[in-house]
């Protein structure tokens, strides 16, 4: 499973902390010996890290625009996750009051219930969008159906004065988003200008984990850990380690992350994950399959008539070789059910479930080209000519300083690449 980032939305990564803290040291010792260590955590977050939230309690910012819904069931969040890290470019527009011009994106996450999976592409997202993210804490209980009221109470307190919406699900939010919309068009009170499905698990009932997840909740307490982690095959793909090595060797950076203030923003939260690591208990397992995955999924192919009657400007991105789910077929389901929308579709070459949205990605071109006749912009509309190279090297290019080693850390907090809302 998304992933504050990870790169599974299943998520594997707060189920598998255990294997995660293995390789994490392993990974770890060759990168202190090259004064690397930030880059081998960043990375590992990246394509394996949805263990990782941005659930830390002791946050670097003190967000003041954060809404929290909490009861005995329902743990949740909705946060700006560049505020939260201190990026100084959307700090700025904070201060100045400049954040509700923008088209509001809501980005709602994977069975893990954190922002990892997409945390690379938010500064670049933020050219064109307000970022907002939905965080769900490990031991909440919510329903599908009081997730779906949460995210439409946070629309109609954000979205005021008709400002325009989008909504991005990815894996399980893939479901939630759905079922959201459904809403959305049947009262009718909020601008929604577009949506983005990012592998949805709107196929969870014909997928992998559907055969090979259940099974785990069933297992004697002992014997979780090592189940989840034979889980791990269904979310890697073959790229993932070689370019988190590209990183680590300055032969490369993701083409998102392309000046100094981004790479500070990636290295800071390479810097908390640390203690951002949490372990999805074997409940929380059988909550989220079952409340979460197969009521959703079964309660989509029940309304199958009313999405086909939906009149919406869509983008569907899928992973290649995705083994979580059925994704490239299931893309096809849904531009067939979807005929009176205007989808647009992507395949990430090369990508598994956990790093559809991670380097070999530039998700604000493919927003940019899906809805460019509602986004006022001139932004580029595909990923750069340099990051188009092959195998390895697709969506990578060289440094943007063409420095032979990394930014150093005491540059993350340096006053041009981080800023606080409160001084």
């Amino acid at each position: 499973m998304s992933d504050e980032c990870d790169r599974a939305n299943f998520n594997i990564g707060p189920v598998l902390s255990l294997d995660y803290h293995t390789s994490w040291y392993i990974v770890s010792q060759k990168a202190m010996i090259e004064s690397k260590t930030l880059f081998i955590l960043l990375l590992i977050c990246q394509y394996y890290g949805l263990a990782f939230g941005f659930s830390n309690p002791q946050r670097a910012i003190k967000q003041t625009i954060k809404h929290e819904f909490q009861n005995r069931h329902s743990k949740v969040e909705f946060i700006n996750p560049l505020i939260e890290s201190g990026y100084p470019p959307t700090v700025k527009e904070y201060k100045a009051n400049k954040l509700n011009e923008k088209p509001l994106l809501l980005y709602l996450p994977g069975f893990d219930g954190t922002l990892l999976s997409p945390f690379l592409q938010f500064p670049a997202l933020s050219e064109e969008f307000d970022v907002r993210g939905l965080e769900i804490a490990m031991d909440d209980r919510s329903s599908l159906e009081d997730l779906q009221n949460m995210v439409l109470n946070f629309l109609q307190t954000e979205a005021v004065e008709n400002r325009p919406v989008y909504l991005m699900g990815e894996s399980f939010g893939g479901i939630l988003t759905m079922e959201v919309v459904l809403k959305i068009q049947e009262e009718k009170r909020i601008n929604l200008e577009g949506i983005c499905l990012i592998n949805p698990a709107t196929c969870y009932d014909v997928s992998n984990l559907a055969e090979q997840g259940p099974p785990v909740t069933k297992v004697p307490a002992w014997r979780y850990p090592f189940k989840l982690m034979k889980l791990l095959p269904l979310f890697v793909d073959d790229y993932g380690f070689k370019q988190f090595t590209m990183i680590l060797k300055s032969e490369g950076l993701p083409s998102v992350i392309d000046n100094e203030q981004r790479e500070a923003y990636m290295g800071r939260c390479a810097f908390t994950i640390p203690q951002k690591l949490q372990f999805m208990p074997q409940d929380t397992l059988k909550h989220r399959l079952g409340e979460w995955l197969t009521k959703g999924c079964a309660s989509l192919k029940s309304k199958e008539d009313s999405l086909r009657e939906l009149d919406l400007d869509m983008l569907i991105i899928v992973g290649e070789v995705d083994n979580t789910l059925p994704s490239m077929e299931e893309k096809d389901r849904l531009v067939n059910i979807f005929k009176k929308s205007k989808v647009s579709t992507h395949v990430v070459k090369g990508s598994g479930h956990a790093n559809t949205v991670g380097s070999r990605c530039d998700l604000v071109a493919l927003m940019r080209d899906a809805f460019y006749e509602k986004l006022d912009t001139d932004g580029r509309r595909e990923m750069k000519a340099t990051a188009q190279g092959e195998g390895d090297f697709f969506g990578m290019e060289p440094r943007y300083d063409g420095a032979s080693i990394g930014l150093m850390p005491t540059e993350y907090w340096s006053e041009s690449n981080f800023q606080r809302i409160h001084e």
